[in-house]
C-alpha cells in the first residue's frame, strides 16, 4: 500500500465507493461526475481510492484462487459437495479478511478528528419557553435537540428557516445540530451563514469555535488555526496548543 496515500475521509470514501460499485442513482452518478471533472483535488483522492480499492479485489480473488485451487489438487477426484463448500468458504473469508484489512487502514482517525472528537461538545442550547406562541415551533424544536434528536429539531428548524433564511439563531443552532449529529459538511454551511449573515451576532464566537473544530476533522488544519486565533478564549487557545504539539 501507498504510505503517502492522502487522507480520504470516511464519507468520501463512501461515495467513492458506491460510485465504484454502481450503487448511485442516474441523476446522483451524473453529479459526481461532475465533481470530478470540476475538481481536481477530488480527482486525484478518486483515482487514489480507486486504484487501492482495485487492488484490494484484485489481491483478494487472487489469494481465493490459489487457495481454491490447491485445495482442489490436494483433492482432485473427490466428489465430495462437502469438502468443495469449504473450500469456496475459505476464499470467500480470505477475500473479507483482505478488504477489512484494508478498510481499517483507510478509516484509522486522523488527528484532527481526535481533536474534534475530544473537544467536541454540542451546544447546551438556549432555555425552552413555550409560552410564546410567536416562537413555539422554535423552542419545541429546542427541546428535541436538547434530548438528542438531532433529525427531528433539524427537520423542524429548516421547515421555520424557509421563512428567515438569514436568522442567525436558526442558522446556528441548526450547524450546531448537524455537527452533533456527525454531518459536519452541512454543518459548516450553516455556521458559515451564521458568520456571514449576522456579523454581530451573539453566536459568533461559538460559530466561530465550531467551525474550527469542523475544518479540524475534514483535514483543513490551517483553516482551523486561523479561525481559532480569531478567538480570545481558554479552551480556543487549549485546542491551538494541542495542534501545535
Amino acid at each position: 500500500m501507498d504510505k503517502n496515500l492522502k487522507y480520504i475521509s470516511p464519507e468520501q470514501q463512501e461515495e467513492f465507493e458506491h460510485f465504484l460499485l454502481g450503487n448511485m442513482t442516474y441523476n446522483q452518478e451524473a453529479d459526481f461526475k461532475e465533481q470530478l471533472n470540476e475538481n481536481v483535488e477530488l480527482r486525484v483522492q478518486f483515482d487514489e481510492f480507486k486504484s487501492l480499492f482495485h487492488a484490494v479485489e484484485e489481491e483478494g480473488m487472487r489469494t481465493a484462487l490459489n487457495v481454491f485451487h490447491q485445495k482442489f489438487e490436494s483433492n482432485h477426484g473427490t466428489k465430495s459437495s462437502d469438502k468443495k463448500r469449504k473450500v469456496f468458504l475459505i476464499a470467500a473469508s480470505i477475500t473479507a479478511f483482505v478488504a477489512l484489512g484494508v478498510s481499517l487502514f483507510l478509516n484509522q482517525p486522523t488527528q484532527g478528528e481526535k481533536l474534534f472528537k475530544e473537544y467536541f461538545s454540542p451546544d447546551p442550547g438556549l432555555p425552552t419557553v413555550m409560552g410564546s406562541n410567536d416562537n413555539y415551533d422554535f423552542y419545541e424544536a429546542m427541546v428535541d435537540y436538547k434530548q438528542g434528536h438531532y433529525d427531528v429539531a433539524i427537520q423542524k428548524w429548516e421547515k421555520l428557516l424557509v421563512q428567515k433564511p438569514e436568522n442567525d439563531t436558526l442558522n446556528y443552532f441548526l450547524g450546531a445540530a448537524y455537527l452533533a449529529n456527525d454531518n459536519t459538511k452541512e454543518g459548516l454551511v450553516f455556521l458559515k451563514t451564521t458568520l456571514e449573515s449576522s456579523p454581530q451576532s451573539v453566536f459568533n464566537k461559538e460559530a466561530l469555535y465550531f467551525i474550527a473544530l469542523g475544518q479540524l476533522k475534514n483535514g483543513n488544519e490551517k483553516e482551523a488555526i486561523e479561525n481559532l486565533k480569531k478567538i480570545s478564549d481558554e479552551k480556543s487557545e487549549a485546542l491551538l496548543k494541542n495542534i501545535k504539539e
